[in-house]
């Protein structure tokens, strides 16, 4: 009897003693103390009808105490777990937290001198055990199954709200791209906290299960929920279904249910439910995985409890597919730590790898490509495309302006190039771009050089030096240029020599032709557009063979884009080589376009000034012809100009040679002069000096050759007997063709009557068979003597 009233004393003390354990949540002793003496209670105090009350109070609470310790679980799971993150750092490799062997298990026992929530994990396993005990496990996994999206969730949305009330508090420029990765890597660390914990739950559960059932709940379906949460996050900033919800105005944002009571705190917006939620842009029927979601998983991603109310992630940026390329490496080094946790093998793809491969090859990739085409177009298309812009020194250094268009190009290069370190499983994509990118600058270069060429124009005739340009000998001539050779390291051929091979060729193309002011380009502002277009065409050349450079030593992405096979590295750098040929190529023709013109211009306006100009004349004015003043300005002009544009050596290579091509021109076309007197003479000198002195000051060099073709027509001073006495004394210095147009001017100019005149022709001959066998003998090496009957 004694006994058996200390028990019903006891009993009657055991609420106390249960408020006191639950109070500082020593769970596991509650529990055991609940569990006994219910079992007293119904056993050996049954008959006691005092501890009728007690035990009705009892039975209660160990009905409802598993609802407490659920609770408690969930708040460790996803409350206490993410606010650990630093306890989780092995997961990362992959190597989930205690217990992956039955052997390593061991009970836990409740400490009562120690807060029992200071380790988490042993808490968590500690309410399992009382969870057991209860025979509560089937419910609580299904609590935990049921609720799992909801709260992975709510951790997604919390954080962003942190996130954007520390950003408004701090006073941070609104749409920082930055946010976004910080956003993901702040929800990655927490998952990882609470998939560590749900771990070290599914394990304790397994252990103390009698049954070996397979459950919904385990690790798989874990990862598979923090899939679809990820998945959920970057639907909404990489604006997945942007394009779907704005052809439905039916179709509300995606949306999640809140399932906490703080959510005043939110920037929420309550909104109906639609009936039918349209499909995303991807799905994943058809992936290799046996973690595909189910369609129960599916319907509870996008249709919550009607009841529930509706919010959006808040914007920490400006949400755009463009957000993939600052977050790529996080997402794939997450799916990496998935597959190696869930022991993912083979060919199978994980839900969240395939939503990414699906995203990136349907979504980002096509849109990037369509913006860097329309980029590239609205910067090259029009009068825009040629307007130029001062580089930043940061811009290779380069010193001269460059075309807007070029620019652009080079922009884009830069950022593709960029999308290759942050996504280097897509380069070979990037360098598809690039191709179309270098292949479209180099079309659009092309119709830019023909227009100012004035090549397809409709209403435009040909340009003489696009006639004389397609002469592929008289190209090799001017590559073969000492200043050409300078340029582009190629053969050199003497100054002389080369230039009067140059002289000869445009002379078979010239005849006795006439040159008309429409088939030049006379407007010196589109040869300074091909200037501009030729050194931006170069800058761009430099900046390719850099990256070209640069891709030869970058390792991991010789391994992304070919996968260590060298003979791919080859291809991939012969094909940017090979846009560059054809970019090169056009490069030089515009250098030789401008070469060519200048040249064109000296022999219209000389031409002139020999042809139509007067050259016997009485009264000497003391300004040069119109047609030299002209020349002379526009030389001038155009070299003022053309050298904020071109480099050093490219500038001096387009003047080099002319004081040789005006000699030539004034010498060869003294045919052209129907009298000139001493006047004239003077005339000419004054041309000449005019030109030599202009010319000087462009190639700071005396040009000598200039000083040959006022040597040549000072000889008319003398008469012919003089003339030829000085090709005898002090040798030849002009062809036979030459001495041949300046005896026949000399005759021209000095006729008188008709008798005389017969007189002249009979005495032009003598002179004519005189110079023959003068510069026969030169030729042979023989020494003519000197004639005492020259005439």
């Amino acid at each position: 009897i004694l006994d058996l009233l200390a028990r019903i004393d006891k009993v009657r003390e055991v609420s106390g003693v249960l408020d006191n354990y639950i109070k500082h949540k020593h769970y596991q002793h509650a529990t055991r103390l609940l569990k006994t003496n219910v079992a007293l209670l119904e056993g050996n105090l049954s008959s006691v009808d005092a501890l009728k009350d007690i035990k009705d109070e009892l039975k209660k609470r160990k009905d409802t105490l598993h609802l407490e310790l659920i609770q408690q679980l969930q708040n460790h799971l996803y409350l206490k777990a993410p606010s650990a993150k630093e306890k989780v750092q092995l997961f990362r490799s992959g190597e989930p937290p205690e217990m992956d062997n039955e052997e390593e298990y061991e009970d836990e026992e409740e400490d009562l001198t120690k807060d029992p929530e200071e380790d988490t994990y042993k808490f968590l396993k500690l309410l399992i055990q009382s969870l057991q005990q209860l025979d509560k496990l089937d419910e609580t996994e299904e609590v935990l199954e049921q609720n799992m999206e909801s709260e992975l969730r709510s951790i997604l949305n919390n954080t962003a709200q942190d996130m954007l009330y520390k950003k408004r508090l701090t006073n941070q420029i609104d749409n920082q791209p930055a946010l976004f990765p910080e956003l993901l890597e702040e929800c990655f660390a927490k998952y990882r906290a609470v998939a560590a914990s749900h771990h070290v739950v599914i394990n304790a559960i397994e252990h103390l299960r009698y049954s070996n059932q397979a459950n919904r709940y385990s690790n798989s379906r874990v990862w598979s929920n923090i899939q679809i949460c990820v998945e959920f996050l970057l639907r909404d900033y990489l604006a997945v279904d942007e394009d779907v919800a704005a052809q439905s105005t039916n179709t509300a944002p995606i949306s999640y249910v809140a399932a906490k009571n703080d959510m005043s705190l939110f920037f929420a917006r309550s909104g109906r439910r639609p009936e039918k939620i349209h499909p995303g842009l991807f799905s994943f029927e058809t992936s290799a995985t046996g973690l595909t979601r189910s369609s129960e998983c599916r319907t509870q991603q996008y249709n919550s409890d009607t009841a529930a109310t509706a919010y959006e992630l808040p914007a920490l940026c400006l949400k755009s597919p463009h957000n993939i390329t600052l977050v790529f490496k996080q997402i794939t080094n997450f799916i990496r730590e998935i597959n190696n946790v869930i022991n993912m093998t083979g060919t199978q793809l994980i839900p969240l790898q395939h939503f990414l491969n699906e995203f990136v090859d349907n979504k980002f990739l096509p849109t990037l490509q369509s913006k860097v085409k329309k980029d590239i177009t609205e910067a090259t298309e029009g009068i825009s495309g040629l307007d130029t812009v001062k580089p930043p020194a940061s811009k290779m250094g380069w010193p001269r302006p460059l075309l807007q268009g070029t620019l652009k190009v080079q922009e884009e290069l830069v950022e593709l190039r960029a999308l290759m370190n942050r996504m280097p499983k897509y380069c070979s994509k990037f360098l598809d771009i690039i191709y179309d990118v270098l292949k479209s600058y180099k079309k659009i270069c092309h119709n830019t050089f023909s227009n100012i060429v004035g090549i397809n124009v409709i209403g435009s005739q040909p340009t003489v030096c696009h006639q004389w340009f397609k002469d592929e000998k008289l190209k090799q001539i001017i590559r073969q240029l000492p200043g050409w050779s300078i340029m582009y390291k190629g053969a050199i051929q003497d100054q002389f020599t080369s230039q009067a091979l140059l002289v000869a060729a445009i002379n078979s193309h010239l005849g006795k032709e006439v040159l008309e002011k429409e088939a030049m380009i006379a407007d010196s502002e589109r040869l300074i557009q091909l200037a501009q277009l030729q050194d931006s065409i170069s800058w761009l050349i430099q900046y390719v063979d850099s990256f070209v450079e640069n891709l030869q030593c970058d390792k991991e992405l010789q391994e992304h884009l070919t996968g260590g096979n060298i003979k791919l590295v080859e291809d991939c750098r012969n094909l940017l080589n090979e846009r560059m040929g054809e970019l090169k190529q056009l490069s030089e023709d515009c250098l030789m376009i401008l070469y060519l013109e200048i040249r064109v211009q000296c022999y219209y306006h000389l031409l002139i000034v020999l042809r139509k100009q007067e050259y016997k004349v009485d009264t000497v004015n003391s300004d040069p012809d119109s047609g030299v003043t002209l020349l002379n300005k526009f030389l001038s002009q155009l070299e003022e100009k053309i050298r904020d544009f071109l480099p050093l050596s490219h500038t001096k290579f387009l003047f080099e040679g002319l004081g040789y091509i005006m000699s030539t021109i004034i010498i060869k076309n003294a045919s052209y002069i129907k009298e000139i007197n001493n006047g004239g003479l003077k005339k000419m000198s004054r041309n000449i000096l005019a030109l030599q002195q202009n010319l000087t000051n462009i190639t700071l060099t005396h040009e000598l050759e200039l000083e040959r073709a006022r040597f040549y027509y000072e000889l008319l001073y003398q008469k012919p007997e003089e003339i030829l006495r000085n090709i005898v004394e002090q040798q030849k210095r002009f062809t036979k063709s030459e001495y041949v147009e300046l005896i026949q001017l000399y005759y021209r100019s000095n006729r008188s009557s008709k008798n005389s005149n017969k007189r002249s022709e009979k005495q032009l001959n003598l002179h004519l068979v005189k110079l023959n066998e003068i510069m026969e003998n030169e030729e042979d090496g023989s020494d003519p003597g000197r004639d005492s009957e020259l005439l």
